[in-house]
């Protein structure tokens, strides 16, 4: 193999996006629709990738696909040169007002239903200029989000956890209302508020949130837990097992109260108003489609916020 890295020229940069999709996709099979290559291909645009630049980058076999010490620097200095090559578009595009490149953003699932999400007017407001934007979405787990942006993988997020990441900034953009949920099937479910005491509560086994740090946790942190939940969606299914209790969204569980499947337990005092933050990189001079964007979801969640009061 080679000892020096050559210049980059397009076909570097062809290889490259291959090779960052097979790590994000985890592997070569599953990279093959989202590339629309087939495996064989994929292989030797990595062998030949590998070859330029001398290094070994990922291991494949029986036990999976995984990076090297060396691929993992390479694909973390991909996503900072992809980022300056769509950096350097917006930037030279907003020069002559107009808004070109790739906008990414993550957000947290279930918030979709959620009336005070600014997502889905933001982005009319960004669409009803004149733009060739190409804007991709997609839904992790709360704190994925943050590391996302940290990382260069996303340029915006939308999330209900706040780490101690330096670099990012954090807006609120709104709050949603979560509270403590048993399943009818749950010895809490028929039980009045006045007959619940402290000790009922420590004896139940809760649904700790495994997307938020401790210092975040409300009430829960001194009670019973034995099984931890990353996504809403699994603190749903632990509650519904009847074995345990769990903070929910009011607006995700309100169709199964209706139902009688879910019941809010002490709402008065196991009720708090959750905020939900838009996060990007902290930066002097942010790129006009990700300043643009943000403005967007700030501007649509004044409006909504201002609609919710009256």
């Amino acid at each position: 193999m080679r000892l020096e890295i050559p210049p980059l020229d397009k076909v570097d940069i062809r290889l490259l996006r291959v090779f960052k999709a097979v790590t994000e996709c985890n592997g070569f099979a599953a990279a093959e629709e989202t590339l629309g290559l087939g495996r064989s291909t994929i292989s030797i645009h990595i062998s030949d990738l590998e070859t330029r630049f001398g290094l070994k980058l990922c291991v494949r076999g029986p036990s999976g696909f995984s990076l090297t010490p060396q691929g993992q620097v390479v694909y973390e200095a991909t996503l900072r040169l992809f980022s300056e090559i769509n950096s350097f578009r917006t930037t030279v595009a907003g020069s002559k007002g107009q808004l070109m490149g790739e906008l990414t953003i993550w957000q947290m699932e279930n918030i979709a239903s959620d009336p005070l999400n600014p997502l889905v007017g933001a982005l009319r407001r960004f669409r009803e200029r004149s733009n060739g934007v190409e804007i991709t979405m997609n839904v992790v787990p709360s704190n994925d989000v943050e590391r996302g942006v940290y990382d260069g993988r996303c340029d915006l997020g939308l999330t209900g956890s706040r780490s101690p990441l330096n670099g990012l900034k954090y807006e609120e953009a709104y709050s949603e209302r979560i509270t403590l949920y048993c399943g009818s099937k749950h010895p809490l479910f028929g039980r009045s508020v006045s007959t619940l005491t402290d000790d009922d509560l420590r004896q139940v086994d809760f649904v700790r949130r495994g997307f938020v740090t401790l210092q975040q946790e409300m009430v829960e942190t001194n009670w019973n837990s034995t099984v931890i939940s990353m996504h809403v969606e699994a603190t749903l299914q632990f509650i519904l097992t009847g074995l345990h209790i769990g903070y929910l969204p009011d607006q995700y569980a309100a169709a199964l109260v209706d139902l009688g499947i879910l019941r809010k337990i002490n709402p008065e005092r196991f009720s708090v108003n959750w905020p939900v933050y838009i996060v990007s990189r902290e930066s002097n001079a942010p790129s006009i489609l990700i300043s643009t964007f943000r403005d967007d979801l700030l501007s649509e969640s004044r409006r909504l916020a201002s609609q919710e009061t009256n």
